[in-house]
């Protein structure tokens, strides 16, 4: 699996220079404007996740997938790859935004971990729940759900975060949700898609 994760790696090298100019874009204006940081912290993930479905659209149009048929690789690695590439690019995202909220004198640990957990859980349930129809229908139509599912995870982050500041909550209970429940939820979620992907791409015919 290291070298089908490298090989992701170099492609996102090549084809994903866009992704990281947003970034440094958002990333600044979160430094610079802490009410950006829900915003912008959501947002990465979103796109981070969004790369390895923008690879494999470009491992369709290669063949890519004919070629890996001939290497030693089963189409489990194959699909647990792009899983394991999805976290590793949402844990990246994550650990810059720890950076530069340091830098920026950020002193509410609890603060960031809501926000981060937030963000990471956006986009793992959209990345889990998308991948499966990516792999069964293809990455254009799977594309265009992804992005439907963007709108509902901005649409839901947006909704936490004005339930947060309700007198109404429990802000003790909703930060326990936040940090505790909603990434317990979102790993199991991963994980059943990840089983299902298995399935689906173990009974597609290479040609």
């Amino acid at each position: 699996m290291k070298a089908l994760l490298l090989k992701d790696f170099y492609m996102m090298k090549k084809y994903c220079r866009s992704y990281l100019l947003v970034m440094i874009i958002f990333a600044g204006l979160s430094v610079f404007d802490p009410t950006w940081w829900m915003s912008s912290l959501s947002l990465l993930c979103l796109m981070a996740a969004m790369m390895p479905v923008t690879l494999l659209g470009y491992d369709e149009r290669s063949h890519w997938n004919e070629y890996c048929a001939a290497l030693p690789y089963g189409k489990r690695d194959v699909v647990s790859s792009k899983y394991v590439l999805c976290l590793i690019n949402q844990l990246a995202v994550t650990a810059v935004f720890a950076v530069l909220w340091l830098i920026s004198g950020g002193n509410d640990i609890g603060e960031f971990f809501m926000t981060a957990s937030v963000g990471f859980c956006c986009s793992c349930f959209s990345s889990a729940v998308v991948f499966p129809f990516v792999l069964w229908l293809g990455v254009e139509k799977g594309r265009v759900l992804y992005y439907v599912f963007i709108v509902i995870g901005f649409g839901a982050s947006g909704l936490l975060k004005s339930f947060s500041v309700s007198e109404s909550l429990d802000i003790k209970a909703f930060h326990d949700i936040m940090t505790v429940v909603l990434p317990a939820l979102s790993v199991l979620v991963y994980i059943v898609s990840w089983v299902i992907s298995v399935v689906i791409y173990g009974k597609k015919e290479i040609r």
